[in-house]
């Protein structure tokens, strides 16, 4: 069963009563004596005791309790805060706010001002230059403009997490000007090791774009993840390395010897070496470019591939030896059958698979797809119903199918994540593709002991039955499980009681468009959590 409410720590207590009266004792206070008796608003307030990570807590209470004021934000701002995170409350964040933050918090070294767009371009380059420890800034959405990336590359040297995506003021150049400064001739942010860099729309010209994240992939040796729409294009722009044709701006150097700089960097007597980058993840590759993708970034431990169908295409994933964590979408229903050599040759190292826009036209390939995936931490499936599927072939002998596939035995040592939804709800599912889809399910759960995180979708079957078997006593299955998503399923009180008198660690409940679920009985599942002593959040809707 869920697991009980407890006593928290006296210290614990003690942050949960600071954060519930800050409005009405401390920030008052803090007024009070600060600032109306004519003292300087740059005084620090009573946290300046309280060390680092007790801040920390205790501003995620107080974010949690309610809507933020200005005068609670500030009681914040010590100098030995040196983390901050305000993109849940941007509209507290004005130019003043800033100007506090740069005055107080130099040691700070990550800093979230995500959609806080009523600090002024002139007020970030200011904050910047005043924070020399900065590690991760993220700035996306924010009025960052080419002069602020100018300031950053110019002052914070340590910087190796950066987020300028959706920043309307930013032109496709100004990323430029953070790596390479034309007046000194010298390349900048050498540091920086994830830069996410996305346009605010996608309406841009794609092949200045590609010639731009060529520069960028270039010019940062150290850049493990790079965040925009086009990087796989780029990345097969630098394996062919024509570079003739680009247009970078004047008194910026050239692809090609900002190349022959990469090669000499990476392999100093061998100059005519192929280019690599240290890419670990890249994200929407086409298919047939993976190749490519992968002989430029032979570290590559995450990619995200779109499928179209193409012949043969399972063999483009021969070359992905250092993958980990693999997510496929077919743009049209392709067969699971077509996937099995790719699991195959990839399983053992897989950590995590998502697909989707698939579908299993041989009922037993969704249990054969399974067996490749043993060792995932991590499975989505999104699949959809068979494209071919003839009522003219003879009905199946349902008694023999029916809990009795005597199908090679299963196990998921390693499984934590697990996430089934049937996306096609228009079509139904034939009816042994059913059995035989409830039968895998059923044998997962019960043979995955450290799962805790399950998301079931649309399927079409009863789950009542499903949950009784996987969890009817002495049965020792799904003991670390603490977050449960049931989302347009059959599934009644009798799934939700299974799973409060089951041995489990269930701490989340979501209960969407459940068709035997309604008002009535999402309140007496909280009267029963509440008389139970859970301590469990039940969402339903």
């Amino acid at each position: 069963m869920p697991k009980k409410k407890t006593v928290d720590s006296l210290e614990r207590l003690c942050l949960e009563y600071v954060a519930d009266t800050m409005e009405d004792i401390w920030a008052r206070d803090y007024t009070d004596s600060y600032l109306d008796d004519g003292r300087s608003p740059d005084a620090l307030g009573p946290f300046i005791v309280l060390p680092d990570l007790l801040l920390q807590e205790l501003f995620q209470l107080v974010k949690n309790k309610e809507p933020l004021t200005s005068a609670v934000l500030r009681l914040f701002l010590v100098p030995q805060l040196k983390k901050l995170d305000l993109s849940s409350c941007t509209h507290q964040v004005s130019e003043s706010f800033a100007q506090t933050i740069a005055a107080r918090c130099k040691k700070l070294s990550t800093l979230d001002l995500y959609r806080c767009n009523e600090v002024p371009a002139e007020t970030l380059i200011h904050l910047v230059k005043e924070l020399p420890s900065i590690v991760k800034l993220g700035l996306s959405e924010t009025q960052c403009n080419t002069q602020v990336l100018v300031a950053i590359r110019s002052c914070c040297s340590q910087l190796r997490d950066l987020d300028i995506s959706g920043c309307a003021n930013l032109s496709l150049d100004s990323v430029l000007h953070l790596v390479y400064d034309p007046n000194g001739g010298s390349l900048c942010c050498q540091s920086l090791q994830v830069l996410e860099a996305g346009p605010s729309s996608l309406s841009v010209n794609m092949e200045d774009c590609v010639w731009i994240l060529v520069f960028v992939l270039l010019a940062l040796p150290k850049l493990e993840l790079l965040f925009h729409f086009f990087v796989a294009e780029a990345v097969c722009l630098i394996h062919s390395q024509q570079f003739g044709s680009s247009q970078i701006l004047p008194g910026f150097p050239s692809l090609e010897k900002l190349a022959w700089w990469r090669r000499t960097l990476d392999l100093p007597r061998e100059e005519s070496a192929r280019l690599t980058l240290r890419l670990r993840e890249v994200q929407h590759i086409e298919e047939p470019s993976l190749p490519l993708v992968c002989a430029v970034c032979p570290h590559l431990e995450e990619v995200s591939v779109i499928i179209r169908g193409r012949p043969g295409w399972s063999q483009s994933f021969s070359s992905c030896g250092s993958i980990s964590r693999l997510s496929l979408y077919a743009r049209e229903c392709e067969d699971f059958r077509a996937l099995l050599p790719v699991l195959e040759s990839l399983g053992p190292q897989l950590r995590s698979l998502y697909i989707s826009g698939f579908c299993f036209i041989d009922q037993f390939s969704f249990h054969v797809l399974l067996r490749h995936c043993v060792n995932l931490q991590k499975l989505s499936i999104y699949f959809c119903s068979p494209l071919v599927y003839s009522h003219g072939e003879g009905q199946p002998d349902f008694a023999a199918l029916d809990w009795d596939f005597r199908l090679p035995p299963l196990q998921f040592p390693w499984l934590h994540e697990f996430s089934l939804t049937y996306a096609d709800t228009e079509n139904p599912l034939p009816f042994p593709h059913v059995l035989l889809l409830r039968h895998s399910l059923q044998w997962l759960l019960t043979h995955s002991p450290y799962l805790d995180s399950l998301n079931l979708s649309h399927l079409p079957f009863d789950l009542d039955q499903l949950f009784y078997n996987v969890l009817v006593p002495p049965s020792t299955a799904l003991l670390h499980l603490s977050r449960v998503t049931l989302e347009e399923v059959y599934a009644s009180l009798t799934s939700v009681h299974l799973l409060l008198i089951s041995q489990n660690e269930l701490s989340y409940l979501k209960l969407l468009l459940c068709s035997e679920i309604h008002q009535m009985e999402y309140e007496r599942i909280l009267d029963r959590v509440d008389a139970e002593g859970f301590d469990l959040e039940v969402e339903w809707g």
